[in-house]
């Protein structure tokens, strides 16, 4: 259940501590380090399993405490002109005292460094390939499990929870601006 323009640090102060099984976040890549701390709090507080956040090279999440994936991306045709490209993103996991993860896929699952491409041609500027956070739900989470991502974006982990059987909940404050979609 997305719910649009709803501002995720207020609804997190809603919900009781330990509440969801695993969060992945995809916040805003100029994050300032002043929200990064209040978030990360909220994160540990109302998450017994694991947090998986995304992001650039050049704006790392604050905390050290963490095993570090990275999203390869594949070449862009973009114009690099005034400008170095980024193919990498990093996703940093804190596991938690109730961290699942489950083994039960194929060896490459598990490598650390996925390739994944965005395959859909609907517009979002920030869209993660559905089959990275399938990928990483499966390993994280099982079946009737609660999720939550505080940046919603176009909804993708809201899709593959949902499909994988997880019980998702989503905030996305940037409806109006265009971006997201209601499901």
């Amino acid at each position: 259940m997305i719910q649009f323009e709803t501002d995720s640090l207020k609804y997190m102060a809603t919900v009781p501590d330990n509440h969801f099984q695993l969060i992945i976040a995809d916040p805003p890549y100029d994050i300032h380090r002043a929200a990064m701390m209040d978030f990360h709090s909220e994160f540990k507080r109302i998450c017994k399993g694991d947090i998986l956040v995304f992001c650039p090279p050049e704006n790392q999440w604050l905390f050290p405490d963490c095993k570090l994936l990275f999203w390869c991306k594949s070449s862009s045709t973009k114009n690099y002109s005034k400008n170095y490209g980024r193919f990498v993103e990093m996703i940093f996991r804190y596991p938690r005292s109730k961290s699942k993860f489950n083994s039960n896929l194929h060896w490459s699952n598990y490598t650390g460094c996925y390739n994944d491409v965005v395959v859909s041609t609907e517009q979002h500027p920030y869209k993660k390939p559905e089959s990275l956070i399938e990928r990483l739900i499966r390993i994280h989470s099982d079946p009737g499990d609660l999720i939550f991502d505080p940046f919603a974006g176009s909804g993708t982990v809201e899709d593959c929870g949902t499909r994988l059987g997880r019980i998702v909940t989503s905030c996305e404050i940037a409806q109006a601006s265009g971006i997201g979609r209601i499901l």
